[in-house]
C-alpha cells in the first residue's frame, strides 16, 4: 500500500493532465490493478466509506483477506452483503492501518487523483472500459420541422441496453454500464432470434392493475438479489451495429434503424419484448396533438428523435418534452417531526421522516412529497443523508428570498446504494 500512498501523492502534485499520463506509464501492474478495480464502471462494491465508519464497531477479524483484491472481488460478486460486508471492510482497514484513506477511497471508486478514464485510458489504452450512451436534452420549445423529427411516447420505465456479442449471447446493461441479472426472460428471448453483434436500446416496463408504467415496481425488482422479473417488458426505440455502439457513434440515420427495429419486432413476436412506435412530426399543429395526447394519457411525457446518425452522449438530436422534469440529487439534511400514522385501523402520532433537503443551482430546496409511510419511518433511525434521490418537479421557481427554488417537488426514487440505474 505504501507504493499506492507515492503514486496518489505524484498524482496529486501536478495538475497537467500530459504529467498525469507520463506517470501513469512509469506505474507497475499492482497500481494498474488498483486503478481498474476503482475506476471501471462495471465493478460496484455495493458499500461507501460512510457507512463503514458510521458502523466501525462491526469488524470480523476471523475472516482475512490477503490483498485488497480478494476483498473487492468478493464484495462484488455479494459473498458479503450488509453488515457482513462493512465488517470485512473495516476488518481489512484494521490489517492495514495508516491506509484507511486509501482503502476508503478504492471503495468509493474516487482515488483523489483528479485523473478519470480518458487520463487512465490515454496512458493504457482500454484499461478503463466506457459505456456510453444516447441522452437526451431538455426541450427549449424550438425545433425546426424542416429537418425530420420522430416523435414517440415517453415510457415511465427504466433505461436498458440489450448488448448481443458475435456468438449470440445478450447481455443487459443500465445506462450507467451495470449489468442487470434478473431480465433472463428478455435475454432468452433476445437469444431465441439467433441475432449477433447488435445493440438494442429501450427501456424496462412493468404495467400497474390499471395498466399504467410501473416505475417504482420496475426498479425494486431490478436490483432484488436471487430473483428473475415475472413479466418483464422490453420496449426498444433503436437498434445499431455493436461496433457502432462501440465507437459511440453510427452514420447509419434513425429511419433506417427503425424500420430494421421495426422488422426484427415483427418477426420476432413475443411477450417479452416489443417495438415503441415512432411518428414523424409534420410541423406545430401536429407536435401539439403529441403534447396533448401525453397530458390526456397521463404520459411521462414525449421523446423527439432527429433523424441522424446515433450517438453516445448527450445531444441536441435527442429531446425530452415532459410535463415535469426529474433530476437527481445528494441529500444534503433531512428533518423529523410528530407525524399522523393509521396503526389496526386507528390514528396516531409517530415521530418520522417529514421531509429532506438537496441542493440546486447552489440553493437549498426542502422535499417533503412522495415518500411512502414506510419510507418516512425507516429513515426516522436510519441516516438518509448522503444518499442520491429522483426528484419529479414542474418547475424552476423563486423562493421567499429572491433564490431558486422548485415547484411541486416530488421524490421519485430513493437510491439505496449508488446510481447504478
Amino acid at each position: 500500500m505504501q507504493e499506492l500512498r507515492q503514486f496518489v501523492n505524484q498524482m496529486q502534485a501536478t495538475s497537467s493532465s500530459l504529467d498525469k499520463v507520463e506517470i501513469l506509464k512509469k506505474q507497475s501492474i499492482f497500481i494498474k490493478l488498483i486503478l481498474r478495480h476503482t475506476y471501471d464502471p462495471y465493478k460496484q462494491y455495493h458499500v461507501t466509506s460512510k457507512t463503514c465508519k458510521k458502523n466501525s464497531d462491526l469488524c470480523d477479524q476471523n475472516k482475512i483477506h490477503n490483498t485488497i483484491f480478494e476483498l473487492l472481488d468478493d464484495l462484488t460478486n455479494r459473498v458479503y452483503t450488509g453488515h457482513d460486508a462493512i465488517a470485512m471492510v473495516n476488518s481489512f482497514v484494521a490489517q492495514n492501518p495508516g491506509y484507511e484513506d486509501l482503502i476508503y477511497n478504492i471503495i468509493d471508486k474516487d482515488l483523489k487523483i483528479r485523473a478519470g478514464a480518458k487520463v487512465l485510458n490515454k496512458a493504457w489504452p482500454g484499461l478503463i472500459p466506457t459505456f456510453n450512451v444516447a441522452l437526451a436534452q431538455s426541450y427549449d420549445g424550438k425545433c425546426d420541422w424542416n429537418d425530420t423529427w420522430y416523435a414517440s411516447r415517453k415510457l415511465d420505465g427504466v433505461r436498458c441496453l440489450a448488448v448481443v456479442d458475435g456468438e449470440g449471447k445478450c447481455t443487459l446493461y443500465s445506462r450507467m454500464g451495470k449489468e442487470f441479472t434478473t431480465l433472463n426472460k428478455v435475454k432468452e428471448a433476445i437469444e431465441s432470434t439467433n441475432i449477433i453483434n447488435t445493440v438494442f436500446d429501450g427501456e424496462i416496463c412493468l404495467v400497474d392493475e390499471n395498466g399504467d408504467e410501473d416505475f417504482q415496481s420496475v426498479m425494486k425488482q431490478l436490483r432484488r438479489k436471487d430473483h428473475q422479473i415475472e413479466n418483464p417488458k422490453y420496449m426498444m426505440f433503436d437498434m445499431l451495429h455493436k461496433p457502432d455502439f462501440e465507437n459511440e457513434k453510427s452514420t447509419e440515420i434513425l429511419s433506417d434503424r427503425l424500420h430494421t427495429l421495426r422488422s426484427f419486432c415483427e418477426s420476432n413476436q413475443c411477450n417479452e419484448f416489443g417495438y415503441l412506435a415512432q411518428a414523424v412530426v409534420t410541423g406545430d399543429e401536429h407536435f401539439d396533438t403529441w403534447t396533448q395526447m401525453a397530458t390526456d394519457n397521463n404520459w411521462e411525457g414525449v421523446m423527439l428523435r432527429k433523424d441522424v446518425g446515433y450517438e453516445g452522449k448527450r445531444s441536441k438530436n435527442l429531446l425530452k418534452v415532459k410535463k415535469f422534469f426529474d433530476a437527481e440529487y445528494t441529500v444534503v439534511d433531512c428533518d423529523v417531526s410528530p407525524m399522523s400514522v393509521v396503526r389496526d385501523g386507528k390514528e396516531a402520532q409517530e415521530t418520522m421522516l417529514a421531509q429532506v433537503w438537496i441542493e440546486h443551482k447552489g440553493y437549498k430546496v426542502k422535499v417533503g412529497s412522495g415518500f411512502s409511510q414506510e419510507q418516512r419511518i425507516k429513515y426516522t433511525t436510519e441516516d438518509i443523508v448522503g444518499k442520491i434521490i429522483t426528484v419529479q418537479y414542474f418547475e424552476e421557481t423563486k423562493n421567499d428570498k429572491g433564490g431558486i427554488s422548485l415547484r411541486f417537488p416530488t421524490v421519485k426514487h430513493i437510491y439505496e446504494n449508488e446510481r447504478d440505474c
